[in-house]
């Protein structure tokens, strides 16, 4: 227990409660003075004023000693003495025996047993016993010596028949009295603040520990990936952690608040209070647009909020954002898929190319019979022509099946652009109503990658591009240098665009958007660009045109330049 702390909390309250108890003490007895006069000294009131001014100027003394020192038991010291030594003063002035100011010395007491240790107060004690017991003695000595005479006739002569006889039991009875009740309070009181300052330091150990505790919650709360929203009974958020603010894409002062129902419209939030077999509660998930109009995919949860005194206050729910694992998991659909087909394709493949060239070979040579008529020779160009497709749809089978193979070297990637673009223009599918808009950087945007692959790539994004088109349209085409590490290239057009469910499986192969396409274009680039270290996503809706963004390394990873050339020898 740290009594230095306690003194200097407890000694500016002792001093204001000094200034208090010395007003009522002259306050109080200049009232009686004026509304019932005794007959006692008129001079009293006079001597008493003095030495409440005398009080008062040591008090203010102690106010302007305690803000410069910081002995703070010597000045607790100065303090109780100094008060004990101005109370048996105005006991003096007011009465000796017959003063009402007796109890002064139990405050003194009392103030001792608050400031100073418990044996300090018994001292206290004593000391305001000696010297209540010394002022009576002094005032009475004529009195009990005149006593003292009338019981000794031989020392009558020395006795005066001035002097009024004392009350000696009276004096006893009040001697002991005080010598009772001043150590009867100071055991009480030293007892009570000993008790009192025991309390106050376990309440202080206490409040630490709740203040860690809050300290160590907190942060366990701030420092949580997920997002943490609790709300009352009524669905009002009370609460949101920088987590959840992020993952929300708003300031944790726009959501409290505010009601769920409004920060998560038209969803079916799940009911905490429900119940389950289970106390886990299944995590439910929703779909939620930001104030920056992305759209999310998050896991929601929610418990109720118990304390156990009073039972539920509110809900807990917690939120994670799985946009990015549901995107992942589709790739991860996808790649398997991708390969399953792609093994399935090339044992097709082997199996069906060498009757199928039998097939056309044979159509070519019946074509060339003169004896066939007109609908006969109709009939073998069908056959030809279905070969080819066939044989066409066979060799990208096997392009699709087959491990890419790349010859990395250093290329232009807005040259291939400009050459793609040119081949477009002249491809008898490209109309007059349709317009090209080039935005390119004035320097060249080099990297490493395979060229022959990378035309592949922009060849199918952009004849696809203008047969979305149909018969005009707009095709931009982008190029942007966003460091030294990466380049992204956007192709977009004003064409019928995708619906959710096409841009779900647009990479896979057999996904077939024109007649006479093989379905595996697509499928081809997306296994292009996966194989330079790049990205692709399309950003689509129906009617509203398609935009497909890729994002390649400049110098992809030495590990994977070596497995690409390890598979092209």
């Amino acid at each position: 227990m740290d009594l230095s702390s306690d003194l200097k909390t407890w000694l500016p309250w002792v001093i204001r409660i000094r200034f208090v108890i010395i007003s009522f003490v002259f306050a109080i007895d200049y009232a009686i003075q004026q509304v019932a006069p005794t007959s006692s000294d008129p001079h009293s009131i006079v001597y008493l004023g003095m030495a409440v001014i005398l009080w008062y100027i040591l008090n203010l003394f102690f106010l302007i000693y305690n803000q410069i020192s910081q002995d703070y038991l010597l000045q607790a010291h100065l303090q109780i003495y100094a008060d004990l030594v101005i109370i048996t003063a105005i006991v003096h002035v007011t009465g000796d025996l017959d003063s009402n100011y007796f109890s002064l010395y139990l405050v003194a007491i009392i103030l001792a047993s608050i400031l100073l240790p418990r044996s300090q107060a018994f001292l206290v004690a004593g000391v305001s016993f000696i010297l209540m017991g010394s002022l009576l003695e002094l005032a009475y000595l004529p009195s009990l010596y005149s006593h003292f005479v009338s019981r000794h006739s031989f020392l009558n002569v020395f006795a005066t028949t001035s002097l009024t006889p004392v009350d000696l039991g009276t004096l006893q009875v009040k001697i002991g009295v005080s010598l009772f009740g001043f150590f009867a309070v100071a055991y009480l009181s030293s007892f009570l603040a000993e008790n009192l300052r025991k309390t106050g330091a376990e309440l202080r150990d206490k409040s630490g520990q709740v203040a860690s505790l809050q300290a160590i919650n907190e942060n366990i709360i701030r420092s949580m990936r997920d997002g943490l929203i609790t709300t009352d009974l009524e669905g009002t958020v009370t609460e949101l952690n920088p987590a959840g603010a992020a993952i929300l894409g708003c300031s944790r002062l726009a959501v409290i608040g505010r009601p769920m129902r409004a920060i998560f419209p038209d969803v079916d939030l799940p009911d905490p209070f429900a119940e389950r077999p289970a106390p886990e509660y299944a995590r439910t998930e929703i779909h939620y647009r930001n104030p920056q109009g992305e759209r999310r995919i998050f896991g929601l949860s929610a418990s109720p909020l118990t304390i156990p005194e009073i039972g539920a206050v509110g809900c807990v729910y917690a939120v994670q954002d799985l946009t990015l694992e549901k995107k992942l998991e589709a790739e991860y659909r996808l790649k398997d898929r991708m390969a399953t087909l792609g093994r399935l394709a090339a044992g097709i493949a082997h199996e069906i190319r060498n009757p199928l060239a039998s097939i056309a070979g044979s159509a070519k040579v019946l074509q060339s019979l003169a004896e066939t008529d007109e609908d006969q020779q109709k009939l073998i160009g069908i056959v030809s022509q279905e070969s080819e497709r066939l044989n066409k749809l066979v060799s990208d089978f096997l392009l699709y099946s087959r491990e890419q193979r790349f010859e990395f070297r250093e290329v232009n990637v807005v040259a291939l652009l400009e050459e793609t673009v040119l081949l477009l223009s002249h491809n008898p599918c490209f109309h007059e109503h349709f317009r090209v808009e080039k935005r390119f950087p004035d320097h060249p945007v080099r990297m490493m990658a395979d060229p022959d692959k990378l035309r592949q790539v922009f060849w199918n994004i952009c004849d696809n591009a203008v047969k979305a088109m149909g018969e005009q349209g707009t095709l931009a085409v982008e190029v942007k240098d966003l460091d030294d590490r990466e380049v992204q290239i956007l192709v977009s057009d004003t064409g019928i665009g995708f619906t959710p469910s096409q841009l779900e499986k647009l990479f896979e192969p057999f996904q077939p958007g024109f007649r006479n396409g093989t379905g595996l274009g697509l499928a081809i680039v997306y296994q292009i660009v996966r194989g330079h270290g790049g990205k692709i996503h399309v950003q689509s809706a129906p009617n509203q045109g398609t935009s497909f963004v890729m994002t390649l390394p400049k110098t992809p990873a030495a590990e994977e330049i070596g497995r690409l050339q390890a598979s092209s020898v």
